[in-house]
Formats: C-alpha cells, sequence, structure tokens
C-alpha cells in the first residue's frame, strides 16, 4: 500500500469514506467499531488513548489434554509469572529508546545477544526477526523523538525494571490459553499451522500507561491549535489539520503514535513470552509459533480508490486480501483476523477479504450489551455457574483460604470478573457470521477458551 506524507495533502479536508463494524457500540470519543478515513485532517480522538490495543496469537506443541490435567499447577505459575515478581524484563535506556523509536526492529537492533538476564533468555531463543513479517507494520514504526517519556527510559549506566513491558492492564484485556476447536477452512489453517487439539496462546492488550500519556500529550497538542474565535466542539473531539502551518503538530503526533504503538507490540511480545516461560516451566521445552500480531486502535497512512487519506480504527483492524498482502507470508490467504469472544467463550481466526465497503477492516470482538455498571447488577446465577465452569488467573488467590476470609477482597475481584463475563457481551457467532457472510473476512479456526489470565 502507498504510503504518504502530509505534504503530499494538497487537498479540500473531507471526511471521504465510514464503516462501522458488526460489532458496533458506544465507547468514549466516537463509538467502539468505527472506521474513519479522512483527507487533509487526522482525528486523534478517534482512536481513543489505548494506542494500538491489539491481539496477538501464537500456536503450540501443546494439546488441550495436556492443558486441562495441569490446571491447578498452571494457574499457580502462571500468577507468579504475572503478577508476584515473575516477570524479569531488564531493560537499558538504549534499549527503551530504540524501542520507542523504532519498534520491535528497533529493540532488536539495541539488544546484545549477551544479554540473557530474565526473559532475555527466551526473547533470543524465539528468533523474532524471522516474525517481523508476521507483525502488521512489522511491528515497527518510525519516530524521531520520545515524548514526555524522559523519565520513563531509566537511567543510561544500569539495566532497570519498570512496571509497564509484559503488564495486561484492566478492562477486557487478557491473556487466554485456548485450543483449536474447530477447523473451518481447512487449507488455510493447514498453511498457518493450525490442527484441531492444538493449544494456542492469545494475548489481548495495548500501550497501557504509555498509551494513555501519549494520548494525552497530543489530545492536549490539537486543543491548543484550535481556533480561540470558535466554540469548542459539543462533543469535545478536535481535528489536527495536515499542511505546512501545523507540519510541527502533525510531526509530533506521528512521533507520540509511534512511541505508543511501538510499545504496544513489544507489551504484547513480552506478554507471550511470559505465557511460554508458564507452559515451560509446566510442560519444558514448547514449540511456540507466531501466527499474527494485530492493531485495532491506529491511525494507517494509506490509500484508497487511488486517493491518499488517513485511517483511523477505533476497535476495529486491518482485514487486508491477497493484493495488500503481497510480499508477506499471507499473500494467498489474506491478513489473518483475529475476533476475540467475551471471557469464556470462543474466538475466531479469519482470513481478510480485503473489501473496500469495510475499508478493509473487521470486528475485533463481540462488543458489549451491557455497560460495566449494569453488568454488576443481577445476573447472579449466570456468574456462578461461569465460574464453576471457567478458570480465570487473578492477582489474587481466591482458591486461598485466607483470602476466602476477606469478603471484602473476595467481592471485589468478583465484581472486577463479572463486569467483563460473557453475559456481559453479545454473540460471538453472529459477529463472526456477519464478517463472513458480507466478504470482509473468511472464518479460518475456532478457538475454545481453557484458562484466563486478567490483570
Amino acid at each position: 500500500m502507498a504510503e504518504s506524507t502530509p505534504e503530499s495533502f494538497g487537498v479540500v479536508p473531507k471526511i471521504s469514506h465510514i464503516a462501522l463494524t458488526p460489532d458496533f457500540h458506544k465507547g468514549k470519543g466516537i463509538p467502539v467499531g468505527t472506521v474513519l478515513a479522512t483527507q487533509g485532517f487526522i482525528v486523534p480522538q478517534a482512536i481513543g488513548n489505548d494506542i494500538n490495543c491489539g491481539m496477538r496469537l501464537h500456536a503450540t506443541s501443546l494439546s488441550a489434554d495436556q492443558i486441562k490435567a495441569n490446571l491447578d499447577k498452571l494457574e499457580t505459575v502462571f500468577r507468579r509469572i504475572f503478577f508476584e515478581g515473575g516477570r524479569n524484563i531488564p531493560m537499558s535506556r538504549a534499549q527503551r529508546e530504540a524501542l520507542f523509536k523504532n519498534g520491535i526492529t528497533g529493540l532488536l537492533d539495541a539488544t546484545p545477544k549477551s544479554l540473557m538476564d530474565g526473559l532475555w533468555s527466551l526473547f533470543h531463543n524465539l528468533n523474532i526477526e524471522n516474525d517481523l513479517n508476521s507483525i502488521s507494520q512489522k511491528g515497527s514504526l518510525k519516530a524521531k523523538s520520545t515524548f514526555g517519556l524522559n523519565d520513563f527510559l531509566g537511567p543510561a549506566d544500569r539495566l532497570s525494571r519498570d512496571s509497564q513491558i509484559g503488564s495486561i492492564g484492566g478492562g477486557n484485556h487478557f491473556v487466554e490459553i485456548q485450543y483449536v476447536k474447530s477447523i473451518i477452512n481447512g487449507s488455510i489453517a493447514h498453511a498457518w499451522g493450525l490442527k484441531p487439539g492444538m493449544v494456542t496462546v492469545m494475548v489481548h492488550t495495548g500501550s497501557v500507561a504509555v498509551g494513555h500519556l501519549s494520548g494525552n500529550f497530543y489530545n492536549d497538542l490539537v486543543r491548543k491549535i484550535y481556533p480561540q474565535s470558535l466554540k469548542y466542539p459539543s462533543n469535545n473531539i478536535f481535528p489536527l489539520p495536515v499542511g505546512l502551518k501545523y507540519q510541527k503538530e502533525v510531526e509530533q503526533f506521528w512521533d507520540a503514535l509511534a512511541n505508543a504503538a511501538n510499545f504496544a507490540f513489544a507489551n504484547r511480545l513480552f506478554l507471550a513470552i511470559m505465557a511460554l516461560d508458564a507452559l515451560q516451566n509446566n510442560f519444558g521445552q514448547v514449540e511456540f509459533s507466531l501466527i499474527y500480531d494485530s492493531p485495532h486502535n491506529l491511525v494507517w497512512r494509506e490509500t484508497i480508490n487511488g486517493e491518499s487519506c488517513f485511517i483511523h480504527r477505533k476497535g476495529a483492524c486491518p482485514a487486508n486480501g491477497l493484493n495488500e498482502m503481497v510480499n508477506t507470508p499471507f499473500e494467498y490467504y489474506g491478513e489473518p483476523v483475529m475476533v476475540p469472544g467475551s471471557m469464556g467463550a470462543s474466538s475466531y481466526l479469519l482470513a481478510g477479504q480485503g473489501n473496500q465497503e469495510s475499508i478493509r477492516s473487521a470486528s475485533h470482538g463481540a462488543g458489549r450489551v451491557l455497560s460495566r455498571g449494569k453488568a454488576l447488577k443481577g445476573y447472579e446465577a449466570e456468574f456462578k455457574r461461569f465460574l464453576k465452569n471457567f478458570r480465570v488467573v487473578t492477582p489474587v488467590d481466591l482458591r486461598r483460604p485466607d483470602i476466602k476470609l476477606r469478603k471484602d477482597i473476595v467481592l471485589q475481584k468478583f465484581a472486577d470478573i463479572k463486569q467483563e463475563a460473557p453475559f456481559a457481551y453479545k454473540g460471538i457467532t453472529p459477529i463472526v457470521e456477519t464478517l463472513s457472510g458480507a466478504g470482509i473476512a473468511t472464518p479460518v479456526v475456532e478457538l475454545e477458551p481453557l484458562m484466563t489470565i486478567k490483570g
């Protein structure tokens, strides 16, 4: 796809295309499931502050039966690695700066092979350089600078650890252990190395606090340049004009966006490595191949019908077809599209068809049917049934006798889980059927959850 630069937009500002995905629902700023193509201006709030929230999927050499027979042991080791000090990712200032400015490729260049502390030995063993073509935009956006991140970069003279890299975040973010329940398109599933009963690891998260910092930075930026003579928009959404007058601000926007997006790509990578570490703690050597990593809160510079434009996807992921995926491992199949269900429900892997009416975009999930507040009221029988039949790993071990005596802790953790329980979301099957029927994406496999790790 042809990439454009700000100087190339000598056009009358306009919204050229809009598409809504099947999971379209209310969200902060603009609704989740909105795809917006503009010319002459960008709408930073049209992607929200959870910049490059997205999905990552790995296939493993484990079977579903192996996981089911070890749920208690796995819950203990997952909790230790994710929440009890087992996350060990020491980084230098040079590594973090390279990551923010150049993404996964920058991190690879700045990480010496001799660095084997913590999770770095697994990082090197995965041969991540070979996986770059299985990451949207190779997980590497270009930035000239880092905005507001100097303190986060850490000291220049030693390795340090931070609280953000390898963090799941809240809300509907998760790391999930799944298995291939059914094959829907055998030829594509075979090409992607997926077999019935195979265990997969899906990661759903974004740039966490880094994204909120970067998002707030450029949202303040567009407010400051808004003409003082005009009344603020009633919806509090401000455009960023593209052109020579605001070239400095546009460059700052792209840098801040790239900083957060690059961090999100790395965050999903390390969460996957942490899951692999937990699995290998229990099962020994485990094969762990990347299927794909794709964002669903980002702005792309692309071409539609020969015209350069900015494509904003909020709660929507790219679903490019064969033509757009030339010179990638997916040029004969279409771009992998991950559509997760609610916690405890099936997720689906599909292949994009490059549908122009949908702006080559698909849903990123089922979409909420109940607000988080409404989900807390009632539905007790459904919630008890869900807890009985499904394993959720949280920072609090609800199996401990002393924790069971603390009703305040138990009730708070149950409330956190209940907000994301299946009855709070639409069914995933109608969403997938709509994507298929509309020619947006072809279903490949259904993935059934075995265990979910929630922050």
